[in-house]
């Protein structure tokens, strides 16, 4: 009898035996090829190209920081110089010899030790009076003319008053 011959056992046939360990020998790797010069050495250009870029982009951005610094640190300068201008000019403003000058020249005020006497007057009927009583005591002016003032108040006042009342 010639013996058969003996044909592999698929690989999942041979886990499916229960206490069998399949039998397979490992396939060998094949050598790695050699890099090909053509490629590698232009990749690698590449490469370095690009981290150059890289680097020559973040220095030219670190620049443009600089100046933009060295433009706000200006700026800076310029504002603190400002404030501390409108500081002393608000300490002059506010200073009471500034405040008593300013009142005297441009609003015409004076001390209050000072008399000061403001003559009303209403044209011709003020000359009328003045013409007839030339001897009246300073006094008796100011009387005169408060009196004059409050009688022309009252009448100013007097008149919207009755405007506005609910009599008919």
């Amino acid at each position: 009898m010639v013996p058969a011959l003996k044909t592999p056992t698929p690989q999942w046939q041979q886990w499916d035996e229960p206490g069998r360990v399949p039998h397979t020998h490992t396939p060998v790797r094949p050598a790695p090829r050699p890099a090909n010069p053509f490629v590698v050495v232009p990749l690698l250009a590449l490469l370095l190209l690009g981290a150059g870029m890289g680097f020559i982009a973040q220095r030219v951005h670190v620049m443009e920081l600089g100046y933009q610094l060295r433009e706000l640190n200006l700026e800076l300068a310029r504002v603190q110089d400002e404030h501390r201008r409108l500081q002393v000019e608000i300490v002059r403003a506010r200073s009471p010899e500034r405040v008593e000058a300013l009142a005297r020249t441009r609003l015409a005020m004076v001390d209050p030790g000072q008399p000061q006497l403001v003559v009303l007057s209403s044209g011709a009927a003020d000359a009328a009076m003045a013409a007839t009583e030339p001897s009246r005591s300073w006094p008796e002016m100011l009387t005169a003319q408060v009196t004059a003032v409050g009688d022309w108040l009252l009448a100013r006042f007097a008149a919207t008053a009755e405007a506005g009342s609910r009599q008919p």
